[in-house]
C-alpha cells in the first residue's frame, strides 16, 4: 500500500511539473503567428521569460483556428490562444469555453472584448494583443490633382465634402479590389462599416453589429448606397473590382500617369506599397487622411484569450498589455502593429507615417471593431457575398433585394453579446 500510494504521488508531481492547470511556471500559447509576425511576438516572450522566469511555449500556424477546435472538442485546450476575430471571442465566452481576465493595465480599452459569458455578466474575456488601423484613406501627393490635394491638406469634414471634392477630378478616382483568395469581398464590408460608423455614430453601429439594427434600416442602406457611389467612381470598372487583388488595388497609384488616385485601405497596406515596382517612400509618394466624418477609428485586432485559468496565464495576459511589452512589438521594423495602451506614445513609433497614424487612433473619441469580424461567422459570409453581388449590380433596385436577403440571415442568426 505504502508503495501505491508512493507511485501515486510521484505521479502527481510528475504531471503538475508538466504544465497542467495549476501550473505557474509554464504556459502554452495557440496562435496564427508565423514568419516575421512569429518573430517579433517572440521578441516580446523573450523579455516576459526573462522577467518572470516563466517558460512560453508557443505553436504557431495558419491552421490556427482548426487546430483550437479540435483541441477543445478533445478536452485539452492550450491555455491561451490568439483568435481568429472577436467574433470567436464573444461565441467562445457565451459557450463558456473561455475565462474572464484581470489585471489589464489603466488605459487599455477592455471595453472592445466585453463579452456575456454562460453568467450572463460583461466582463472582458480577452486582450488586443496588437492592432490595425483600418480608417484610412490613402493618396500619392506627387501625382494627385493639385485641387484635390489641397482639399485633402484641410481633411474633409464629412463623407459629402469628400465625395465633392473626388467628383471635381472628373476622373475614375478610386482604387478598388475585393479578390481575396480565401473570403473575397470583405474590403467592401470595411468600406460600409466605415461609412456607417462615421456618418451614424457609434451607437447605430453597435446596434447593427449585435443585430438589434436590420439591415434594410435607412442607416445601413444609406452606407450601402454611398459605397454605391464609390463602386460607381472606380478605375476598371465592375470587372476589374472584382478580378483585381486587394493587395494589388493600390498599386496604379503609383504610375505615370496614375491610373487612380484614392485608396481606402488599412495600415497593414503599406507593407504592399513598398512592393510597387517604383519603390515608393512614406511620405514622400503615400501619404493618408482619416476617414473623415466623426473622431472614430475602425480596428482590427489580434486578440488573445485564456482557456485554462493558471497562475503563469493571467501572469502573461497582465504582461502583455503593457506600455513595455507593446512598445517591443511597435520598434520592430515592418511590425506594422499599433497599440490600444495610451501609454505608448505615438512618438516611440519607429517613423513619421507610423506616429501619425498611432496619433489618429490615440485622439479618437471612439474606436470599434471590424464589424464583420464582430458578427456571428453565417452573418459575416453573407456580407463578403452580399458586396460581390452588389459590385456586380449597384442600382438601388438591386440594393432592395441584397439587403432583404441579409436581414432574414440577421433574424435567424444568434448574435452572441
Amino acid at each position: 500500500m505504502r508503495l501505491l500510494t508512493a507511485l501515486l504521488l510521484l505521479c502527481g508531481f510528475v504531471l503538475a511539473g508538466c504544465g497542467g492547470s495549476g501550473s505557474d511556471t509554464n504556459v502554452s500559447v495557440l496562435g496564427s503567428w508565423t514568419g516575421e509576425e512569429e518573430a517579433s511576438f517572440r521578441a516580446v516572450l523573450a523579455d516576459f521569460e526573462k522577467r518572470t522566469g516563466i517558460h512560453v511555449d508557443y505553436t504557431g500556424t495558419r491552421d490556427a483556428r482548426a487546430v483550437l477546435a479540435s483541441e477543445l472538442h478533445d478536452g485539452h485546450p492550450p491555455d491561451t490562444a490568439v483568435l481568429a476575430n472577436i467574433g470567436d471571442l464573444r461565441r467562445y465566452a457565451a459557450g463558456g469555453d473561455l475565462r474572464p481576465i484581470s489585471g489589464v493595465p489603466q488605459g487599455t480599452d477592455n471595453g472592445l472584448t466585453t463579452a456575456a459569458g454562460p453568467d450572463g455578466g460583461r466582463r472582458p474575456y480577452g486582450i488586443v494583443v496588437k492592432a490595425t488601423v483600418k480608417s484610412l484613406i490613402w493618396y500619392n501627393p506627387r501625382t494627385i490633382p493639385s485641387g484635390l490635394r489641397d482639399r485633402l491638406t484641410a481633411p474633409p469634414r464629412s463623407w459629402d465634402d469628400l465625395a465633392k471634392a473626388t467628383a471635381a477630378t472628373g476622373a475614375r478616382p478610386w482604387c478598388l479590389g475585393f479578390a481575396d483568395t480565401s473570403n473575397s469581398g470583405w474590403p467592401g464590408t470595411d468600406w460600409i462599416e466605415d461609412i456607417l460608423l462615421h456618418e451614424s455614430g457609434p451607437e447605430v453601429y453597435d446596434a447593427w453589429v449585435s443585430g438589434r439594427l436590420p439591415w434594410t434600416s435607412e442607416p445601413v442602406r444609406n452606407a450601402w448606397r454611398a459605397f454605391g457611389s464609390v463602386v460607381g467612381g472606380a478605375r476598371g470598372g465592375t470587372k476589374g473590382i472584382l478580378l483585381t487583388g486587394y493587395g494589388q488595388a493600390g498599386a496604379p497609384m503609383f504610375t505615370d500617369p496614375p491610373g487612380c488616385l484614392l485608396e481606402h485601405a488599412g495600415s497593414f497596406v503599406t507593407g504592399f506599397y513598398g512592393q510597387a515596382a517604383s519603390r515608393p517612400q512614406a511620405g514622400r509618394d503615400y501619404d493618408f487622411i482619416p476617414f473623415p466624418g466623426r473622431r472614430a477609428v475602425e480596428i482590427g485586432g489580434d486578440v488573445l484569450g485564456v482557456f485554462r485559468d493558471t497562475p503563469a496565464a493571467r501572469r502573461l495576459i497582465s504582461y502583455l498589455t503593457t506600455a513595455h511589452a507593446q512598445e517591443i512589438w511597435i520598434k520592430r521594423a515592418g511590425s506594422g502593429a499599433f497599440s490600444l495602451n495610451r501609454a505608448v506614445p505615438p512618438d516611440h513609433y519607429p517613423d513619421r507615417l507610423s506616429q501619425r497614424i498611432a496619433q489618429t487612433l490615440t485622439s479618437a473619441q471612439t474606436v470599434r471593431f471590424d464589424a464583420s469580424d464582430s458578427m456571428p461567422t453565417v452573418m459575416a459570409a453573407a456580407f463578403d457575398h452580399a458586396v460581390l453581388e452588389f459590385v456586380a449590380d449597384p442600382k438601388d433596385g438591386r440594393l432592395d433585394s441584397i439587403l432583404t436577403a441579409l436581414d432574414q440571415v440577421r433574424r435567424t442568426t444568434r448574435f452572441p453579446s
